[in-house]
Protein backbone atom coordinates (compact mmCIF):
# COMPACT_ATOMS: atom_id res chain seq x y z
CA UNK A 1 0.00 0.00 0.00
CA UNK A 2 1.55 3.50 -1.13
CA UNK A 3 2.49 5.99 1.88
CA UNK A 4 -0.58 8.35 1.26
CA UNK A 5 -2.92 5.57 1.10
CA UNK A 6 -1.73 4.38 4.60
CA UNK A 7 -1.80 7.82 5.81
CA UNK A 8 -5.45 7.87 4.57
CA UNK A 9 -6.69 4.84 6.74
CA UNK A 10 -4.46 6.18 9.86
CA UNK A 11 -6.45 10.00 9.45
CA UNK A 12 -9.66 8.09 9.46
CA UNK A 13 -8.79 4.81 12.00
CA UNK A 14 -6.83 6.93 14.81
CA UNK A 15 -8.67 9.71 15.98
CA UNK A 16 -11.82 7.71 17.07
CA UNK A 17 -8.91 5.58 19.08
CA UNK A 18 -8.05 8.86 20.31
CA UNK A 19 -11.60 9.95 21.65
CA UNK A 20 -12.19 6.61 23.47
CA UNK A 21 -8.88 6.65 25.00
CA UNK A 22 -10.27 10.80 26.31
CA UNK A 23 -13.27 9.02 27.82
CA UNK A 24 -11.53 6.38 29.38
CA UNK A 25 -9.41 8.92 31.01
CA UNK A 26 -6.09 8.02 29.22
CA UNK A 27 -5.75 11.50 28.56
CA UNK A 28 -7.18 14.56 30.53
CA UNK A 29 -5.02 16.83 31.15
CA UNK A 30 -4.45 19.95 29.14
CA UNK A 31 -1.05 20.15 27.39
CA UNK A 32 2.56 21.77 28.76
CA UNK A 33 3.25 25.30 27.98
CA UNK A 34 1.30 27.90 28.68
CA UNK A 35 1.30 31.23 26.63
CA UNK A 36 -1.35 33.21 28.01
CA UNK A 37 -4.93 34.34 27.88
CA UNK A 38 -6.49 35.10 24.43
CA UNK A 39 -7.38 39.13 24.74
CA UNK A 40 -10.68 39.66 25.44
CA UNK A 41 -11.22 41.54 21.92
CA UNK A 42 -10.13 39.03 20.00
CA UNK A 43 -12.15 36.27 18.98
CA UNK A 44 -11.35 32.75 18.91
CA UNK A 45 -12.70 32.37 15.50
CA UNK A 46 -10.36 35.33 14.10
CA UNK A 47 -7.37 33.52 15.93
CA UNK A 48 -8.38 30.00 14.14
CA UNK A 49 -8.73 32.09 10.40
CA UNK A 50 -5.01 33.73 11.22
CA UNK A 51 -3.46 31.06 11.81
CA UNK A 52 -4.88 29.36 8.87
CA UNK A 53 -3.39 32.50 6.89
CA UNK A 54 -0.10 31.83 8.54
CA UNK A 55 0.33 28.01 7.46
CA UNK A 56 -1.82 26.31 10.36
CA UNK A 57 -4.10 23.42 10.00
CA UNK A 58 -6.98 21.64 12.33
CA UNK A 59 -4.10 18.72 14.67
CA UNK A 60 -6.44 15.66 13.24
CA UNK A 61 -4.10 12.97 15.12
CA UNK A 62 -4.18 14.79 18.62
CA UNK A 63 -5.39 14.61 22.11
CA UNK A 64 -8.28 16.66 22.78
CA UNK A 65 -7.70 18.58 26.28
CA UNK A 66 -10.54 18.91 28.03
CA UNK A 67 -12.46 22.25 27.48
CA UNK A 68 -10.49 22.61 24.41
CA UNK A 69 -11.88 24.65 21.01
CA UNK A 70 -9.16 25.15 19.18
CA UNK A 71 -6.12 23.12 18.04
CA UNK A 72 -4.21 23.85 15.19
CA UNK A 73 -0.96 22.51 13.62
CA UNK A 74 2.14 23.96 11.64
CA UNK A 75 4.39 21.57 10.34
CA UNK A 76 8.49 22.51 9.89
CA UNK A 77 10.42 20.93 7.82
CA UNK A 78 8.07 17.72 7.17
CA UNK A 79 9.04 16.33 10.55
CA UNK A 80 7.80 18.47 13.13
CA UNK A 81 4.94 20.92 14.17
CA UNK A 82 4.16 23.53 15.93
CA UNK A 83 1.28 22.85 17.73
CA UNK A 84 -0.89 25.56 18.87
CA UNK A 85 -4.48 25.10 21.20
CA UNK A 86 -6.77 27.31 22.79
CA UNK A 87 -9.56 26.29 25.56
CA UNK A 88 -12.37 27.86 26.13
CA UNK A 89 -11.89 29.79 29.21
CA UNK A 90 -9.28 31.82 26.47
CA UNK A 91 -6.39 30.29 27.65
CA UNK A 92 -3.90 29.69 25.08
CA UNK A 93 -0.82 26.37 25.03
CA UNK A 94 1.76 25.90 21.98
CA UNK A 95 4.23 23.46 21.64
CA UNK A 96 6.88 22.29 19.19
CA UNK A 97 6.86 18.53 18.68
CA UNK A 98 7.81 15.70 16.05
CA UNK A 99 4.85 15.58 13.54
CA UNK A 100 2.55 12.35 13.57
CA UNK A 101 3.75 12.03 9.52
CA UNK A 102 7.87 12.95 10.56
CA UNK A 103 8.37 10.76 13.40
CA UNK A 104 5.09 8.83 14.38
CA UNK A 105 6.75 6.78 17.11
CA UNK A 106 8.32 9.98 18.39
CA UNK A 107 5.51 12.29 17.81
CA UNK A 108 3.18 9.20 20.20
CA UNK A 109 6.35 9.35 22.83
CA UNK A 110 6.89 12.84 22.70
CA UNK A 111 10.44 12.34 22.29
CA UNK A 112 10.78 16.38 21.64
CA UNK A 113 8.32 18.39 23.19
CA UNK A 114 9.63 22.13 23.20
CA UNK A 115 8.17 25.45 24.64
CA UNK A 116 9.69 27.21 21.57
CA UNK A 117 8.05 30.33 23.16
CA UNK A 118 9.66 32.71 21.16
CA UNK A 119 8.14 31.25 17.71
CA UNK A 120 4.36 31.63 19.49
CA UNK A 121 5.27 35.13 20.97
CA UNK A 122 5.80 36.77 17.55
CA UNK A 123 3.03 34.43 16.17
CA UNK A 124 0.69 35.59 18.62
CA UNK A 125 1.68 39.53 19.29
CA UNK A 126 -1.21 41.59 19.99
CA UNK A 127 -3.67 38.89 20.27
CA UNK A 128 -2.67 37.53 24.05
CA UNK A 129 -3.35 39.66 27.63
Amino acid sequence: MPYSKLWKVVYFLYPPVLRVLEKVKVHNLRQDYYLGQLSTNYKIEELSSYLQSQGFEPAILAWKDPDELVSMRKVDQGIYQYHLRVYSDGEVRGHYEYSSEGNPWGHIFEKCFEARKEFFESLLEGKLQ
